[in-house]
């Protein structure tokens, strides 16, 4: 049999490659059909995406492979749960602990424990709720033990501490952020971690936050998959939020995503995780523990599965994240699964079958092989032009490739940026891998592949990438120097264009201390070390997920990371009308003085 009207790819390709064109197309893809196969019906290469979910008879005795998403329909078909519940990564999760951080809303937290023991498998979990407002903690508690009783479930109080200030130990900026909104929330996290972890020793915890829904199947998210952390070290945690999942934008609720972005709002972490991850907590996450978080996933190069379709929602109109009409607007626009579990408290969980092509290298050769053959839009199209037309593009998976400092431009006509919502949140690339983002064309349906040409792992042709320039070589500033300084006192010139290589932990900590760890802040002179101890940021080296590059920005406080041209001559070693320490011919040698200050030829994995 087979299925009419193409969509995608008109040239034949292997099954498994066309399924997997199949589920990126969302609905507009109803199957696979593919030519004759000389052997069993599982060898077959010649094959396409087609609209049409009727088969035909085929004079040519073609064979199709019909697309259904058990989640299409209220209940599942018993034979698809069958075949999905021999997944060898589903766990049960008996006795895993869900954490509830709570701070003063009686309203939203009730609201999310209704939800959460909504669910028929919430019996497997046991349930915390951490308080970190005194003042509240008797309202507070008092709903706890009324909604704990009236669903006949037991649910532990913890009660956080207030963050210990010591003016021997921490500057006067410091003490001040202690008492910021950003900074009790970091203490709270930090509190939770290090209970859940270190004291009660639990190997694996949901963590959620007071206002918060959940969808039917989200616990049954985690049952699925717990079983990749354990088999894939490059996995750290598992999150029901996706950044990027705006209505029109995510539409299969049957796939998940790997991203090198963590995006809490409902996240398991391991406890292996969180050993790692306790030795680099800062004092001060300045800009929110969350943020630091993504730096450290990225520093240690690790990633979070998330679903295309959020099985958590945002839905508070007030609190540390919602202050605005346009960040309601925001939330407003993610979609929200209303998936019913097909899990229940006794047999295995396998809700999304087989989750084996999210292991690192199975993912990985998906990522390639349909980078190499999805045709190109070129970003400038993305942008709107008045009066130009858009030409009409084949229905059919297409690859962006562009520079993340351009996104703003491309983020509404990529489906990535919700109409009126723009400067809600950080204009920071959310739900990447690597610099890979799925979008949506919006004008005509179309799946979009947005790829970084300066990703890490060169996933573009050649000719389409970006990589730092041979001619060019990594130096350590001196503290108060702009990079045009810093180049210009040694008859050298800086690029901006450079110094978005340049904005990595580990190359930070390659030229400076960087004894307070690595964190992510915003402003034009990035990525810096803080030799300052009056900031709260003394001793950290600062990156910046959101900040454009700037040649010619400094402040009193900081040493910038620079990008000078390379040097025909070699200067004296400490020439003090350099500005730094001084400089050396070969390359890959660092040299300093007592300033600790360096300068380096390119790394090499800067070139890779």
């Amino acid at each position: 049999a087979f299925l009419s009207d193409t969509v995608g790819i008109t040239g034949p390709t292997r099954l498994e490659e066309a399924k997997e064109m199949c589920v990126q197309f969302g609905p507009a893809c109803g199957g696979v059909t593919c030519a004759r196969p000389a052997q069993g019906v599982n060898e077959a290469s010649a094959c396409s995406c087609r609209a049409s979910k009727d088969p035909r008879v085929s004079p040519t005795k073609e064979v199709s492979y019909i697309k259904d998403c058990k989640f299409e329909v209220n209940n599942c078909e018993e034979e698809i749960a069958k075949m999905a519940s021999h997944s060898p990564f589903a766990k049960d999760l008996h006795g895993t602990p869900i954490v509830i951080l709570a701070h003063n809303r009686e309203a939203e937290l009730r609201s999310c424990l209704g939800s959460l023991l909504a669910m028929p498998e919430v019996a497997l979990f046991r349930l915390h709720v951490s308080l970190d407002d005194p003042a509240a903690f008797t309202m507070m508690e008092g709903c706890v033990k009324r909604e704990a009783a009236a669903h006949k479930k037991h649910i532990d109080i913890w009660k956080a501490t207030a963050q210990v200030a010591d003016p021997a130990q921490h500057n006067q900026e410091t003490l001040k952020w202690f008492q910021t909104n950003t900074g009790k929330i970091a203490h709270h996290y930090w509190q939770v971690f290090e209970r859940a972890f270190m004291e009660e020793m639990f190997e694996r915890v949901i963590f959620v936050e007071e206002d918060l829904l959940f969808s039917p199947d989200f616990l049954a998210l985690f049952r699925s998959t717990a079983g990749l952390l354990d088999k894939d070290p490059s996995l750290w945690c598992i999150s029901a939020w996706n950044d990027f999942g705006f209505k029109g934008t995510a539409v299969d609720p049957c796939r998940l995503h790997r991203t090198t972005y963590f995006p809490g709002l409902g996240f398991l972490l391991t406890r292996k995780a969180w050993l790692q991850i306790r030795q680099d907590w800062p004092t001060a996450p300045t800009m929110g523990w969350d943020y630091w978080m993504r730096v450290e996933f990225r520093t240690a190069d690790k990633e979070c599965i998330i679903p295309e379709v959020s099985r958590s929602h945002h839905a508070a109109a007030k609190g540390s994240s919602v202050s605005s009409a346009k960040q309601l607007r925001l939330f407003e626009a993610m979609a929200f699964a209303d998936t019913p579990s097909t899990c229940d408290a006794v047999e295995p969980c396998s809700h999304f079958g087989n989750v084996s092509y999210l292991l690192s290298e199975e993912y990985e050769s998906w990522m390639r092989s349909t980078v190499e053959r999805a045709p190109r839009i070129d970003s400038s199209e993305l942008r709107a032009r008045p009066g130009v037309k858009p030409k009409t593009l084949p229905r059919m998976l297409h690859v962006v490739p562009f520079q993340r400092e351009l996104f703003n431009g491309i983020a509404e006509a990529s489906g990535l940026m919700p109409r009126n919502t723009k400067g809600s949140i950080p204009a920071d690339l959310r739900s990447e891998h690597y610099g890979a983002m799925a979008g949506k064309l919006m004008s005509q349906g179309l799946p979009l592949l947005l790829v970084d040409r300066r990703s890490s792992r060169g996933y573009l042709q050649k000719t389409e990438q970006l990589r730092f320039g041979p001619d060019f070589e990594v130096i350590a500033g001196s503290k108060g120097l702009s990079c045009d300084e810093v180049c210009q006192r040694r008859g050298s010139t800086c690029d901006k264009m450079q110094l978005y290589f340049l904005n990595d932990c580990n190359l930070l900590r390659k030229h400076f201390e960087c004894e307070a760890g690595c964190a992510h802040q915003v402003g034009k002179e990035l990525p810096v070390y803080v030799p300052d101890e009056f900031q709260p940021t003394y001793r950290q080296c600062l990156l910046t997920f959101i900040s454009p590059m700037s040649c010619d920005a400094k402040h009193a406080s900081t040493s910038r990371l620079c990008a000078c041209k390379i040097m025909t001559t070699i200067l004296p070693s400490g020439d003090p009308n350099t500005g730094i320490a001084g400089t050396a011919g070969t390359a890959g040698i660092a040299i300093s003085d007592n300033s600790g200050q360096r300068v380096t030829r390119p790394d090499p994995h800067l070139q890779k």
